[in-house]
C-alpha cells in the first residue's frame, strides 16, 4: 500500500471521529443545510494545513513558546461557540416571515471560527509528528510531496464535510414540521455548546 494512502486513511479516521469540529459542522448543516457548513469547514481545513506545515517544519517548539496565545485563542472560540448555541436554542422553532430573509452568514467570522477550533488544539500537531516519520520520509520530503499531503487533507476533509452535510440534510428533511424545526434548532444549539465545552476541556 502506498505511503500516501496510509497517510490518507489514518488522517480520515482521525478527522472523521466525533469531536468539536464535527459537532460544529453538523450543527451548521442541521440549522442551515449542506452549504451552510462550508465556510466553517474552510477554516478547519486551513487550520489542519497549518498544523501539517508546522509538523513538517519541526515547529513543535513554537507550540510551547506560544502556549498562552493558544489558551486565549481556545477560550475565545469557546465563548463564541457557546454564545451561538444559546442563541440558536433561544430562537428554536422560529419561522421566518414571508418577506423576511435569513441573515447571511459572515464568511470571515465562520472561517475564523473554524481556524480557531482547529488551532486551539495544539496537541493535534502531535498526530502529524507521530504519523509522518513512520509513513513519509520527512528528510526526503519535496515540495511536490508536501503539496500531495496538502491535497490529501483537502480531499479527505471535503468528503467528510459533504458526507456529514448530506446526513444532516436528510435529518432536516425528515423532520420538517414546525415542532421538528424547534427540535432540530435545539439539537444544533446543543451541539454548538457541546463543541465549546469539548474545546474547553481538551
Amino acid at each position: 500500500m502506498s505511503e500516501y494512502m496510509v497517510f490518507a486513511l489514518a488522517f480520515a479516521a482521525s478527522a472523521a471521529s466525533p469531536g468539536p469540529e464535527i459537532a460544529g459542522l453538523l450543527s451548521r448543516a442541521l440549522s442551515g443545510g449542506v452549504f451552510a457548513s462550508f465556510t466553517l469547514a474552510l477554516g478547519i481545513i486551513l487550520g489542519k494545513l497549518l498544523m501539517l506545515t508546522a509538523a513538517v517544519l519541526g515547529l513543535t517548539a513554537l507550540v510551547e513558546v506560544l502556549g498562552p496565545m493558544f489558551i486565549v485563542l481556545k477560550f475565545c472560540g469557546v465563548v463564541y461557540l457557546v454564545w451561538l448555541g444559546i442563541k440558536k436554542w433561544k430562537n428554536a422553532g422560529r419561522m421566518l416571515a414571508v418577506n423576511e430573509k435569513p441573515k447571511p452568514v459572515n464568511a470571515i467570522v465562520d472561517i475564523g471560527l473554524g481556524l480557531t477550533m482547529t488551532l486551539s488544539n495544539p496537541i493535534a500537531i502531535l498526530f502529524y509528528i507521530a504519523l509522518l516519520p513512520g509513513v513519509i520520509n520527512i528528510s526526503g520530503l519535496t515540495l511536490n510531496s508536501y503539496a500531495l499531503l496538502c491535497t490529501i487533507i483537502i480531499c479527505v476533509m471535503t468528503c467528510i464535510v459533504v458526507g456529514y452535510g448530506i446526513m444532516a440534510e436528510v435529518v432536516r428533511k425528515l423532520f420538517s414540521s414546525a415542532n421538528s424545526k424547534a427540535l432540530m434548532d435545539r439539537l444544533a444549539g446543543a451541539m454548538m455548546i457541546g463543541a465549546g465545552i469539548l474545546i474547553a476541556i481538551r
